[in-house]
């Protein structure tokens, strides 16, 4: 039976129950794992019982001679022994079980990023981002591994000192369970300040990997205007506030450890000093092997309890990364598409009716788009201009389905967009922007991106319609070079081409160029003209620019301002200065 999806078992108000939930799947590695983890660790537990028979033998004060001797010599050493065989079978369960929710995590939180809206995107930043993907679930690794070896053995541990403790010496057996209550008290006293200062240094980790990404990218900017000590300025600054909540963090770890170590070792002695004075006035008839015994299993109860102790930070970290995950994978604000009908054909005719368009930012609703009334015919190449700020992109969103008009409806075909599964609408869309973007990986991939099945012939013709097939063949090893980061081997031009090498390969009805040529210099230009010229051809384009020597394809106009349309014509009208008002 298959995995239930992590996102369907997801409490994230519910660390626990999340926890065990995610792991279910995982039981039968678990189990075998924990069991091979108990016999490794069985040596802890057996070789005081060894050492204090041997003490009275040799004392003694227990009978058996030679043969006692040797029995127990045996016993301790296959229980040594078996350590390696036991250790590796716990390897290999328990590492599959811990990798396999790993894997799971990861895969949860990327399917969600790829189902959340483009608003959320907008609004959250890659680092906070990347650190859910890679330093939360690895919080929870760490989290998985002290609960599946440590804490596990240390339970135990506390369980054979008391079983052991109230079998040979049971007066004893009181200051064992006096730990107990202590241990309750001690991790009451610390959590929450633990908490609440991971908290803090989590933040300032995501704020700090926004930071560094976003001053990664401005490279180029700071440079060419002289502001790299800005950057390293504000870069500094984030890092002193990661350093201060960091060493908050540990300051608090600190002193509930020392205060937990000395607590304990103040018991310790206790114990010790009343099982001396209690054997030396004859009260309780203590053999030298009791006595060992008794230290051994206090240090091992101690060692224990402060391992338990230890953990309270590393627990701490990955239920709060269990909640930070959930900020991911419980969000609502996704797109929607389940149970509404898939596109099978477009023919690319659109009808805006009444279209307004709403966002938010910093709490307050912001117009974009005001009463937009369109119509588009299938196969029209229509032209948008307009100042920065009108509400071209938006109107571009629109059409793509990144967002949904706040009032009124858009029409795909006759059928209202809000009524289909966008996800196969897209596939009947293709857009190129004003910057491509590659991924690192060869020439071939990035061309291929999203399709399969495409012959060598399909896509020696879409780099040639792309005017693409000249400069390929003058990289070094033509389609599969590798173009590095972000497509850093290829010029401006390059990479357009590259884009529109990809759309057609799509074979889009509905394509959207949104200032396609405005960053290329002319000659760049003319190369990507006439590849955009037959990409075109046929299609519902949609072609947002500046410059009107892109739009000279366009069939009508349209002007935005402010969100509304205030101008649309043809192209004579356009270049007569008449656009209707």
């Amino acid at each position: 039976m298959p995995a239930q999806p992590i996102e369907d078992v997801y409490r994230a108000d519910r660390p626990w129950r999340t926890l065990l939930a995610v792991y279910r799947p995982e039981w039968k590695s678990l189990v075998i794992g924990e069991v091979a983890y108990l016999f490794k660790a069985s040596p802890l537990w057996v070789m005081p019982v060894v050492t204090a028979n041997l003490i009275d033998l040799m004392s003694g004060h227990s009978r058996g001679g030679a043969t006692a001797i040797w029995l127990n010599a045996a016993v301790g050493a296959v229980f040594i022994v078996q350590n390696v065989p036991s250790a590796m079978v716990f390897a290999k369960y328990t590492s599959r079980a811990i990798r396999n929710v790993e894997n799971r995590l990861r895969s949860a939180l990327v399917r969600r990023l790829q189902m959340l809206s483009i608003a959320y995107h907008d609004k959250t930043s890659t680092g906070t981002l990347q650190t859910k993907v890679l330093r939360d679930v690895e919080s929870i690794e760490q989290l998985s591994r002290q609960l599946t070896d440590a804490a596990v053995v240390s339970i135990v541990s506390i369980m054979v000192a008391l079983g052991v403790t109230a079998w040979r010496m049971p007066a004893f057996l009181p200051v064992f369970l006096l730990l107990v209550p202590l241990v309750a008290w001690l991790r009451r006293f610390v959590t929450r300040r633990l908490a609440s200062r991971n908290q803090e240094f989590r933040r300032a980790l995501e704020s700090m990997t926004a930071q560094i990404g976003g001053m990664i990218s401005m490279i180029p900017v700071a440079r060419a205007h002289a502001a790299e000590g800005t950057e390293i300025a504000r870069a500094e600054d984030q890092f002193g506030r990661v350093r201060e909540a960091g060493q908050s963090f540990d300051r608090q770890a600190a002193l509930f450890g020392a205060i937990a170590w000395v607590t304990f070792m103040l018991l310790n002695l206790a114990a010790l000093v009343a099982a001396a004075l209690l054997s030396y006035r004859g009260v309780l008839a203590l053999k030298p092997g009791d006595i060992v015994l008794l230290a051994t299993y206090f240090q091992t109860v101690i060692q224990s309890v402060m391992q338990l102790n230890s953990m309270i930070p590393i627990l701490t970290r990955g239920f709060d990364a269990l909640r930070s995950i959930g900020e991911v994978i419980e969000c609502p604000d996704i797109e929607e598409n389940r149970g509404r009908p898939a596109v099978g054909t477009v023919r690319g005719g659109f009808r805006f009716e009444h279209v307004d368009f709403d966002f938010s930012a910093d709490g307050h609703s912001h117009a974009a788009l005001r009463g937009i009334d369109l119509e588009v015919a299938p196969g029209e190449t229509l032209g948008i201009v307009g100042a920065s700020g009108s509400g071209k992109s938006t109107l571009m969103s629109l059409v793509i389905g990144f967002h949904r008009p706040t009032h009124g409806r858009i029409l795909l075909d006759g059928v209202d967009m809000n009524g289909i599964d966008l996800r196969t609408y897209r596939k009947h869309l293709a857009v190129v922007g004003q910057q491509t973007i590659l991924f690192e990986g060869t020439l071939r991939e990035n061309i291929l991106y999203g399709l399969s099945d495409v012959t060598e012939a399909r896509l020696e013709a879409a780099i040639e319609a792309a005017n693409a097939q000249e400069f390929i063949q003058e990289l070094s090893r033509g389609l599969d070079t590798e173009l590095g980061e972000h497509g850093a081997r290829l010029s401006g031009g390059q990479r357009q081409r590259v884009a529109i090498a990809r759309a057609l390969l799509r074979d889009p009805k509905i394509l959207i160029l949104d200032e396609a040529t405005s960053a290329l210099d002319t000659a760049s230009e003319a190369a990507v003209q006439q590849g955009l010229e037959r990409l075109v051809a046929g299609r519902t384009t949609f072609v947002v620019a500046h410059r009107l020597n892109t739009l000279r394809n366009a069939t009508r106009f349209i002007e935005l301002s402010a969100g509304r349309i205030v101008r649309e014509g043809t192209p004579a009208e356009l270049a007569g200065g008449s656009f209707k008002n």
